[in-house]
């Protein structure tokens, strides 16, 4: 019986060590897994480069001078006198039997596909864009999203974008949700030539007409159209990466609106090439360029200055125009490679939230071109909304675009002058080139 005693004595002794054992492990995991700071320092958090860099650029743009809000009178102004030359040229009507499009081809360069005055082709040409008979109408197979190409009687061909929203409609979500919109390929061409980067192929709004696609289609388009038995509307799905017949663009009172997009003669060869401030498009995983500030540093061994400067000059075309989606760009190799503007159907998603990361190669690298400068200001205080209303006023509507995306255009410029502004203030020489 003692021993049975003895036996149960030890018995919870050692139950016992065991337990104050395990409380004293536990403990210990805690206490040396807790991020222990010095007295008096404050916990660091952690935000990626692109937060503290947005923050510095508002914090800029709330100690931005007020002559930023001053526009330029146009007898003072070089560029504004050249904009009044590019809207007369938008106006002009050009008849006889010239061939407008090879001629518009001509003037294409190392400095754009026009000049930055215009040319005296260019209002012409808009209206043959808008008004050219099509006689054949098919899929245009590359990309993501439903394209089609028309083809008009002199063999000339556009690409064609459908309208998949109402100009006010706001996109949420991620800088490249949704599909492409059609008004901004449009917009983007005028603003390309006012920040004077002339490389945006000429776009036209279009309106195709229910019996004009079915009488234009070709065999492979007809079996992916087909007669809504609700609404009676034409419906297209196409042919692409993500078109299925669960998803198509329907016409609305049998018309289809749409981007008509000038399309390059096949001897302007094209060369594309990965974005080094491009996007991973992963869900919660950021590119290093995000969370690198020294990243301009890192690649100037890829890229001359004169190709960081080009992709400096994209960053504030695309800033403003709300595209976040440039994973790639396209150099002419005959043009000395120069960039073309190509694809800006992610534009005018959302005109309450500036992504202010697309400006990344500007605000990292913290140079920009003196010519590209001296333009920006020339337009401030209001000057650039009025060309750009001015411009769509000659072959287009103003309601392509809302009233807030015209606020959100004049917004951006002064986030893109404040970035500037900083950058001149953290660097001791002088950041223009």
């Amino acid at each position: 019986m003692i021993y049975l005693r003895c036996y149960y004595k030890y018995y919870y002794i050692t139950l016992l060590s065991i337990f104050l054992v395990l409380c004293l492990n536990v403990y210990l995991v805690f206490f040396f897994s807790k991020d222990e700071s010095p007295i008096g320092t404050p916990v660091v958090i952690k935000y990626n480069a692109t937060y503290f860099a947005s923050q510095n650029i508002l914090n800029a743009l709330s100690k931005l001078d007020k002559e930023y809000d001053v526009p330029v009178p146009t007898i003072q102004s070089n560029v504004l006198r050249e904009l009044d030359i590019l809207l007369s040229n938008l106006k002009l009507k050009i008849n006889g039997d010239i061939d407008l499009f090879a001629a518009t081809v001509k003037v294409m360069n190392q400095n754009g596909l026009m000049p930055l005055y215009g040319t005296p082709y260019l209002g012409s040409t808009i209206n043959l864009l808008k008004t050219s008979k099509i006689i054949k109408t098919y899929n245009a197979f590359k990309g993501t999203q439903l394209k089609l190409i028309l083809m008009f009687e002199n063999k000339q061909e556009v690409l064609f974008k459908p309208k998949w929203y109402l100009e006010s409609e706001v996109i949420e979500g991620s800088v490249y949700a949704g599909k492409d919109r059609y008004n901004g390929e449009i917009i983007a061409f005028y603003i390309s030539l006012i920040l004077g980067f002339p490389r945006v192929p000429i776009v036209v709004k279009r309106i195709l007409d229910s019996t004009e696609l079915h009488e234009t289609a070709n065999i492979g388009l007809k079996k992916t159209m087909y007669i809504n038995s609700t609404t009676k509307e034409t419906c297209v799905y196409g042919k692409c990466y993500y078109c299925k017949r669960e998803d198509p663009v329907c016409t609305k009172s049998e018309r289809l609106e749409g981007a008509a997009i000038f399309h390059l003669p096949s001897n302007i060869k094209l060369k594309q090439h990965l974005h080094p401030w491009r996007r991973t498009y992963i869900e919660n995983k950021r590119a290093r360029w995000e969370d690198d500030n020294d990243y301009c540093d890192s690649i100037k061994s890829n890229y001359n200055s004169e190709r960081i400067l080009d992709f400096i000059d994209v960053s504030i075309f695309d800033f403003i125009i709300g595209n976040g989606d440039r994973h790639r760009y396209e150099v002419v190799e005959q043009f000395n490679n120069t960039i073309l503007l190509i694809d800006n159907g992610k534009s005018f998603g959302n005109p309450y939230k500036d992504h202010i990361d697309i400006l990344a190669p500007l605000y990292q690298c913290c140079i920009i071109r003196l010519k590209t400068w001296e333009r920006l200001k020339s337009i401030k205080g209001g000057t650039f909304t009025n060309i750009l209303q001015s411009m769509l006023d000659v072959h287009e509507t103003l309601s392509l675009l809302t009233l807030p995306h015209y606020r959100a255009l004049e917004r951006r410029l002064k986030i893109i002058y404040a970035t500037v502004v900083m950058c001149q203030k953290k660097s001791d020489r002088s950041i223009l080139r």
